[in-house]
């Protein structure tokens, strides 16, 4: 598998930052993580609201989405499996009530953008897209871990950044907000598109992609504890031990501070 370094998203910025090694295991050699209970949840609980938005306004169908679009796979056993469904179902039922008073159009789901600077592609997939009744935006996407800080704000989030970056540079939205929605806590946490730097989250991107191209791999041991590959990584500083998993999906990664720190 060969991973463009010139096309850059967040996922690859945040795995680079985490550790070099993994990256070039994920997005150079083309290996896989295996699914756990939370990355499993998350999948299906995203899948869910994906269909629910493009299919339905009802919220009482929502449920029904969620049973069609379920997961089965991660689960070490049925007990385990009934668990966390039990724990996305509560999810959902909150999520559901929170449905019959949004007062926004839902635009569009799993959209994605891609824009150009400098002969590099930025690219990023969100969740959902959302229309206000005074004409601004919402770009928002869902964190499903029940482990998020939501103490930390979201202005330090990359990940927003980037999502506002491209909700102006790809579709011309000027006016707007991005907001995670956590559907653990049923709390969302928004900040303006005007309240990211432009130009420092670009630079943090292209600075990756740099030492992507130059291929730059070295190994982290201070991320071994979550890797995913930390028992099949020669260079893994704990390979024997079974520390507890991460999501996927709900990593907050490193704060825009962390990175700006280590632009050169």
């Amino acid at each position: 598998m060969y991973s463009d370094p010139r096309e850059l998203n967040y996922s690859k910025i945040k795995t680079y930052h985490e550790c070099p090694l993994l990256y070039k295991y994920k997005y150079i050699n083309g290996r896989r993580e295996g699914l756990v209970p939370a990355s499993s949840l998350g999948v299906s609980i995203h899948r869910t609201l994906e269909q629910y938005h493009r299919h339905s306004n009802d919220p009482s169908e929502l449920l029904s989405y969620y049973d069609d679009c379920w997961m089965s796979s991660g689960y070490a056993s049925a007990g385990e499996q009934m668990e966390w469904y039990l724990k996305g179902k509560k999810m959902m039922e909150d999520y559901a009530q929170q449905e019959y008073q949004r007062k926004t159009t839902v635009d569009s789901t799993e959209r994605e953008f891609m824009f150009e600077v400098d002969g590099w592609k930025f690219r990023g997939k969100i969740d959902r897209i959302d229309k206000h009744p005074d004409g601004s935006w919402e770009v928002i996407d869902y964190k499903t871990g029940t482990d998020a800080d939501l103490s930390l704000p979201v202005t330090d989030s990359l990940q927003l950044g980037i999502y506002a970056v491209g909700a102006r540079r790809a579709w011309n939205m000027q006016t707007g907000k991005v907001t995670y929605y956590f559907t653990a806590f049923n709390q969302t946490q928004s900040a303006p598109f005007e309240a990211f730097d432009e130009q420092k989250i670009l630079d943090i991107f292209i600075e990756v992609g740099k030492k992507v191209e130059a291929e730059e791999f070295p190994p982290n041991p201070a991320h071994c504890a979550e890797c995913a590959f930390r028992n099949r990584c020669e260079h893994s500083s704990c390979p024997e031990e079974d520390s507890g998993s991460t999501d996927a999906f709900d990593s907050f990664g490193a704060t825009l501070g962390d990175l700006l720190k280590s632009l050169k």
